[in-house]
């Protein structure tokens, strides 16, 4: 059985990465997201990263340039993303193409959700074509027959395919529910990222596979760019209050519905199940990708896309989160402050490269494999 890797220090949380335990590290000045570390070596071996005592933290420099993407180049590839991600929304379901079921008994049903179509209608279009559509025709019970948006239990993004569960009587939805809101449900998702994930930085032989940690970053909505999420920082959040005092001045249509949200606490479990490779479409080269085995311990927002790209290995194929989204790249990291964080992490050219060759009509390589009531 394959154990992801838990850890402890001083009974407080920590974000590790491979032998790397970064605890604290996104305490941030209003000026710059990170503006340093210190490390300490325990009796085990493990490097650890901390943030604890600012007043001693060490600047960290480039001694080269950072890669970047043009600014004209950022707004076409997102135009052209935000107009793709609106046809695959319009996308007309079918039971013969898009209805799976892999279960069903009088209480609930479960369906394999394939990439690309809407789980439940859009909130600007309640009447679009979706998977509960579908699934309420079919398998919705009498007490529940008048309004299909009570089969609703849980619900995964468009683009991720995978795992459905809807209620099929009020009472099922109800108990569903309270599993769900108690976290009495456990989920695994299958993915591909960008890149071959290191847990070790390469500093002890053998295989990665088996080998992972828990990301744990706190997410908000980001507010520069809605409604995507990110990872929360002291000046994101600074941000934020600025942007809804804006919104709310006298006389905008806004002042009564702009409310800040708190961040919430998130976390991630993730194993490596293995390193893989993908065809260059424009050479002989074989581009690396990891396969992770992920676990939400939260259920947030986008949680598992966002913490990838914060981890420095996005989704292959992730829309919103990946090189050219319309979410703030990085999970909302400027590029020196994951140069610092993780130098391993996937670089911006090979993500280049991974999207140039990764061409599966907008499949984002992301899956809900497992669901399981405990």
């Amino acid at each position: 059985m394959i154990r992801s890797t838990h850890a402890r220090f001083n009974n407080r949380k920590y974000f590790l990465l491979g032998e790397k335990l970064i605890r604290n590290i996104f305490r941030y000045s209003t000026t710059s997201e990170m503006s340093g570390y210190t490390t300490a070596t325990t009796e085990d071996g493990r490097v650890y990263i901390s943030t604890e005592d600012s007043r001693n933290l060490n600047v960290v420099t480039r001694e080269t340039p950072i890669d970047t993407i043009p600014e004209t180049v950022l707004q076409y590839e997102r135009q052209m993303r935000k107009v793709a991600a609106a046809n695959r929304a319009s996308t007309e379901v079918s039971k013969e193409k898009h209805l799976n079921v892999i279960y069903v008994d009088e209480h609930l049903v479960v369906t394999n959700k394939p990439s690309g179509i809407l789980c439940v209608p859009g909130i600007r279009n309640r009447k679009s074509s979706s998977l509960l559509t579908l699934v309420h025709h079919d398998y919705a019970s009498s007490d529940i027959r008048e309004s299909v948006d009570k089969m609703v239990v849980h619900r995964l993004d468009m683009d991720t395919s995978g795992l459905v569960v809807f209620g099929r009587t009020l009472r099922a939805v109800s108990e569903l529910h309270k599993l769900f809101r108690d976290r009495e449900v456990d989920k695994s998702y299958e993915a591909l990222v960008c890149g071959h994930i290191l847990v070790d930085n390469g500093n002890s032989a053998g295989s990665e596979v088996g080998k992972g940690g828990i990301i744990d970053l706190p997410l908000q909505r980001d507010h520069e760019r809605p409604p995507f999420m990110r990872v929360a920082t002291p000046q994101s959040e600074h941000n934020a209050v600025q942007v809804v005092q804006d919104l709310q001045h006298p006389g905008s249509p806004w002042k009564d519905k702009i409310k800040r949200k708190k961040p919430k606490p998130s976390r991630t479990e993730f194993t490596v199940l293995a390193h893989e490779t993908i065809s260059n479409n424009n050479s002989n080269k074989e581009l690396p990708v990891t396969r992770l085995l992920l676990k939400p311990l939260t259920g947030r927002t986008h949680q598992l896309r966002v913490h990838c790209a914060a981890l420095g290995y996005p989704i292959v194929g992730d829309p919103a989160y990946g090189i050219y989204g319309e979410a703030s790249s990085n999970g909302g990291f400027a590029e020196h402050s994951m140069d610092a964080l993780n130098p391993s992490r996937c670089s911006l050219q090979l993500q280049k490269e991974i999207n140039s060759s990764y061409n599966k009509n907008g499949v984002m390589c992301l899956h809900a494999k497992k669901l399981s009531f405990v």
